[in-house]
C-alpha cells in the first residue's frame, strides 16, 4: 500500500486536532510518508503546532510533519489536499448569524443570507487556492470540505469545468447515518442509504444492511415516538439538539422521507428566529466551548499528557474519502457532483448529492431517475438561489444578488432582501464586491 503525501488547507481551523485524531486512527488503512498543514494565518495555526506535532510523534513517529504558510511547500508532490478553510474566520461567521437576525430572518452560516454571505467570500478563496495548487501540481486530488459547500461546489464548477480531481463533500449524512446506526444498533458500516437532493437540502429514502433489509419505516416509526438525536448528544450544544428534534417536526408534515436536518432552516424558518438569541448565536457558542476548549487543550499539552480527540465525524469522512480514491477502493457515500441528466427530470447544471463510489477515476454514481413534483419545486427554486448567488459573485452583480436572495425561502421579501443585503455589502468589504447601475458598492 502506497504512502502518501497529504496537505491539510486551513490547518488553523479548532477541527484540525480531531482530523489528526482521525488520521491516527486509520493509520494502518491510510499510510502517509509526509503530513503537510497550510495556513494562511500562522497565528492560529502556531497555537496548535505543538500538540499535533506531540501526538503524531507518538503515534506516527516515521511521518514528516510540516507546519508552512508556503503555498509551494504545501502543494508540491502532494497526493491530495483536504480543505476546511473558513473565510473570515469566526468574526466573519458571527455577522453572517447575527445581520439576519436583526432583521427577523434565520441567521445561520451556511443557509439564508449568512450562507450567502460566507458564500461570497468562500468562492473567491477557493477559486485563488484551486489556481495556486493547479499552477505547483496538477495531479493532486482537491478534496473540499469548505462550506458553504453547495455554492462553493457550483463555482468551481463553473469556473474549472474540466477539473475532474476537485471533490466538494458534506458530512452531515455521514453524520446522520451514524446517528441512525445508533438507533439500531448496529455499527455505521452495516448500514448503505439512498439519497437524492442538494447539498444540506436532501432526503433519505432508503435505509438498510448489507442483506437488503430496509429500516426506512421503522426508523419513521421511532421518531413518531422519540427525539431525533445526533449519535454524540450529549457533546452537542443545545441549538444541534433542537436541530435534530425538528426532523420530527417535519415528519409530522411531510412523512415519506427522511430528511436532512438543513431543511429545518427553509421549513421552520420563523420558528428558529424566535428560538435566536440575535447577540449570542452559535458562532459564539462554538467560540467560547468547542475553540476555547481546543485551543486550551494545545496550549497545555506536554508529551507526558496529551489527549488524542477521536471519533470525529468530519475527520473520519476526510480520511475516508482520500483512503477510497487514493487507493481505489471505490468506498460508498453520499456525494456531491454534476447531475448529468442523473436525475432525469431536474437541471442538468446542478450539483446534486447522491449516493455513489469513489475510486481512482473519481465519482461513480448511478441514474437517480426522477424525483416528485413537491421535490423537484424545493429544488429548483434552491438551485436557482445557488446559481444567482455565484453569478452574482462571479460578475459583481448586485441586482442577481438580490434575485438570489429573494429566492430563498428563509426571506422571500424583497425589502428585506435588500436590506439584508446592504449590511452584508458593508461589513464584507476587502471580501467581495457587487455593483449596480454602473455604480461599484464594495
Amino acid at each position: 500500500m502506497k504512502g502518501l503525501n497529504i496537505t491539510v488547507v486551513g490547518a488553523g481551523s479548532s477541527r484540525t486536532p480531531a482530523l489528526v485524531g482521525s488520521i491516527i486512527d486509520y493509520k494502518d488503512s491510510f499510510l502517509l510518508k509526509k503530513l503537510i498543514f497550510f495556513d494562511i494565518d500562522n497565528n492560529r495555526m502556531s497555537k496548535m503546532e505543538n500538540y499535533i506535532r506531540i501526538v503524531l510523534q507518538k503515534e506516527l513517529p516515521e511521518l514528516e510533519v510540516i507546519f508552512t504558510t508556503d503555498k509551494k511547500i504545501a502543494y508540491e508532490n502532494c497526493d491530495a489536499v483536504l480543505v476546511q478553510m473558513r473565510a473570515g474566520n469566526i468574526e466573519m461567521r458571527s455577522l453572517d448569524e447575527k445581520i439576519p437576525l436583526k432583521y427577523g430572518v434565520v441567521g445561520q452560516e451556511t443557509c439564508g443570507p449568512g450562507g450567502f454571505a460566507y458564500g461570497m467570500r468562500s468562492i473567491k478563496a477557493m477559486i485563488e487556492m484551486v489556481n495556486d495548487i493547479r499552477n505547483i501540481n496538477t495531479n493532486a486530488w482537491i478534496l473540499n470540505y469548505t462550506n458553504p459547500a453547495a455554492i462553493v461546489a457550483l463555482a468551481l464548477d463553473k469556473v474549472f469545468p474540466n477539473d475532474k480531481r476537485i471533490l466538494n463533500l458534506c458530512d452531515q449524512p455521514y453524520s446522520m447515518m451514524r446517528s441512525y446506526a445508533k438507533i439500531l444498533n448496529l455499527k455505521q458500516s452495516e448500514l448503505s442509504c439512498k439519497y437524492f437532493g442538494l447539498n444540506h437540502f436532501g432526503w433519505f429514502t432508503d435505509i438498510y444492511d448489507k442483506n437488503g433489509k430496509s429500516y426506512l419505516n421503522s426508523l419513521k416509526d421511532y421518531l413518531k415516538n422519540n427525539d431525533f438525536k445526533p449519535y454524540n448528544a450529549e457533546q452537542r450544544s443545545t441549538s444541534w439538539l433542537e436541530t435534530y428534534k425538528r426532523v420530527n417536526k417535519y415528519l409530522s408534515f411531510f412523512p415519506e422521507y427522511l430528511p436532512n436536518t438543513y431543511l429545518q432552516y427553509y421549513f421552520f424558518p420563523n420558528e428558529i428566529v424566535g428560538e435566536s438569541n440575535p447577540e449570542y448565536t452559535r458562532a459564539d457558542e462554538a467560540r467560547d466551548s468547542r475553540e476555547k476548549e481546543v485551543f486550551e487543550m494545545c496550549e497545555n499539552a506536554t508529551y507526558e499528557n496529551s489527549t488524542i480527540l477521536k471519533g470525529s465525524v468530519f475527520g473520519n469522512l476526510m480520511v475516508e474519502v482520500a483512503r477510497s480514491i487514493l487507493y481505489d477502493l471505490k468506498d460508498e457515500f453520499v456525494i456531491m457532483t454534476r447531475n448529468n441528466n442523473l436525475i432525469t427530470n431536474f437541471s442538468n447544471d446542478a450539483i446534486v448529492e447522491l449516493v455513489g463510489k469513489l475510486g481512482k477515476d473519481g465519482v461513480i454514481v448511478e441514474k437517480y431517475g426522477e424525483i416528485k413534483p413537491f421535490y423537484k419545486g424545493l429544488m429548483e427554486n434552491q438551485h436557482a438561489y445557488e446559481k444567482l448567488t455565484v453569478e452574482a459573485c462571479l460578475e459583481e452583480d448586485y441586482d442577481k444578488a438580490i434575485e438570489a436572495l429573494t429566492l430563498n425561502r428563509t426571506i422571500i421579501d424583497p425589502q428585506i432582501a435588500k436590506k439584508v443585503l446592504d449590511d452584508l455589502i458593508d461589513v464584507n468589504k476587502g471580501y467581495w464586491t457587487l455593483k449596480k447601475h454602473n455604480k461599484e458598492i464594495k
